[in-house]
């Protein structure tokens, strides 16, 4: 009977410590896999971070006859491309190449109109942003334009 009880003990101890493995390994495997989301998910932010001012540095340009789409984008079925805008930026700038010089107001009501739903205060937001990094520039009358090219809307932010 000492002989069941300590085989029984002794299987249980190794089974204890197997199991005791088994968890440790799946911990590090959930801790693996966690930093493996959260490194995709802030390079996947930073593609379409780059993919957007991309876009919008080439609207600004007039290079349109280019796009930027992964492999993993598919285009329209008919074979054009749509060319409506992807940002707030996207719009703003498509608008100004336009229309020439515009109020917050009526760049907010355009970016609307090309189907970005966007309230004016992140309009805003966006033309404060354009103007920090030289795209836009703001006349007397509180217009917005696109900056001559050749000034500082063609240097690195």
């Amino acid at each position: 009977m000492t002989d069941i009880n300590a085989s029984t003990h002794d299987f249980l101890d190794q089974l204890s410590r197997q199991t005791d493995e088994f968890r440790k390994e799946v911990e590090a495997a959930r801790r693996e896999r966690d930093e493996a989301a959260a490194r995709l998910v802030a390079l996947e932010k930073r593609l379409a971070d780059s993919e957007e001012a991309l876009r919008a540095m080439r609207l600004y340009a007039g290079d349109t006859a280019r796009d930027v789409t992964s492999d993993t984008e598919a285009g329209p079925a008919n074979g054009r491309r749509d060319t409506r805008p992807r940002s707030i930026e996207e719009a703003i700038l498509q608008l100004l190449r336009t229309e020439g010089a515009l109020s917050p107001l009526d760049i907010a009501q355009g970016v609307n109109a090309l189907g970005l739903a966007s309230p004016a205060s992140s309009v805003r937001a966006r033309l404060s942003k354009l103007i920090q990094l030289g795209t836009l520039q703001r006349d007397e009358k509180s217009r917005y334009s696109l900056a001559a090219a050749g000034t500082e809307a063609t240097k690195a932010p």
